[in-house]
């Protein structure tokens, strides 16, 4: 994944769930991050850039407090492949119990 989808999808999540800047800064730094809490907040609005590694030290601090409150959003990290979500193939030899044959009169 790219720096700007990185920095936007975890900065969509933080401001989704209002999460608390300087408590997730304390969880960065404790994961390895040596960024100021005032590029943290910067970065998180899209006025400042962060290397892969400090990238990933927010999104995994992000994910443990989505994880600790059961919020289903996550960051992706740096290695993460941006997809979208694919709709659900069936199977077309399975019979579908929902689906009418087209051609039965029942």
């Amino acid at each position: 994944m790219d720096a700007v989808d990185q920095q936007a999808l975890t900065g969509a999540v933080i401001r989704e769930y209002r999460l608390d800047l300087a408590q997730l800064w304390l969880e960065f730094v404790g994961l390895g991050g040596d960024a100021p809490e005032h590029v943290i907040r910067d970065y998180c609005s899209g006025q400042a850039h962060l290397s892969a590694k400090e990238r990933d030290a927010l999104s995994l601090a992000v994910n443990e407090h989505c994880a600790a409150e059961g919020l289903p959003l996550r960051a992706p990290l740096s290695t993460s492949a941006l997809s979208t979500p694919q709709p659900e193939r069936h199977d077309p030899k399975q019979k579908d119990p929902e689906r009418k044959d087209p051609y039965s009169s029942k």
